[in-house]
């Protein structure tokens, strides 16, 4: 067996969805119901801490994921995620519930991922520390290690997509959201988001059919 290191919070799970989203069709946009999540954000804003913590608990790792998708930085993607509860806790007290509160969390992430992009002037991603990464071992050495090809070429081609592709594949495909509620976290209309997600799809796909 062959030994293959991968960053802990990014399993091969990582390279199911990015080779879904370059191969499969779209999701369909979910329901518009009232979420447990609005209803823990109003209570925020009259003062009750457990509410915030209990979406600090389910949301950090989300928010993290789609910041290291983007930044490629362990540490960035901390303090941006740690800064998207702090704006998020400063909004509670006027808060209304237009939107699902995955929008209304991931339009504040945007927002800093956009910032963040002007502060770097988009210089290139940095790999994790060594320290970053856990040992996964593969039952099948062979097709580990082709995996292990496959989210490298995956993730290049990731940090290759214009910016606003990227972000439109991240909430779509990884974060699950519909695309009224991406298309509203972006600020943008629905037919441009899916205008966005087909590209960026596209292009994974040529890199994908470009690999031997």
């Amino acid at each position: 067996m062959n030994t293959i290191l991968i960053p802990s919070f990014l399993t091969f799970g990582w390279l199911r969805w990015l080779m879904a989203a370059a191969e499969e069709p779209v999701p369909k946009a979910g329901d518009e119901a009232m979420e447990e999540d609005t209803e823990r954000l109003v209570r925020v804003g009259a003062g009750d801490e457990r509410a915030l913590q209990q979406l600090f608990d389910k949301w950090k790792l989300p928010l993290l994921s789609f910041f290291y998708r983007s930044l490629g930085s362990h540490a960035d993607a901390e303090d941006l995620t740690l800064e998207v509860f702090v704006r998020l806790h400063r909004a509670a007290a006027g808060y209304r519930p237009t939107a699902k509160f995955s929008t209304f969390l991931f339009h504040i992430a945007q927002n800093l991922l956009r910032n963040e992009h002007r502060r770097r002037g988009r210089k290139p991603a940095q790999p994790a520390p060594p320290e970053l990464f856990e040992e996964v071992v593969a039952e099948n050495g062979d097709d580990g290690q082709r995996l292990a090809e496959l989210e490298e070429v995956l993730q290049r081609a990731l940090e290759r997509l214009p910016e606003k592709q990227r972000t439109a594949l991240l909430l779509v495909y990884q974060q699950q959201m519909d695309y009224r509620s991406a298309a509203a976290a972006l600020q943008t209309n629905e037919n441009a988001l899916r205008v966005l997600v087909h590209r960026a799809r596209q292009l994974l796909k040529s890199e994908m059919e470009a690999q031997p």
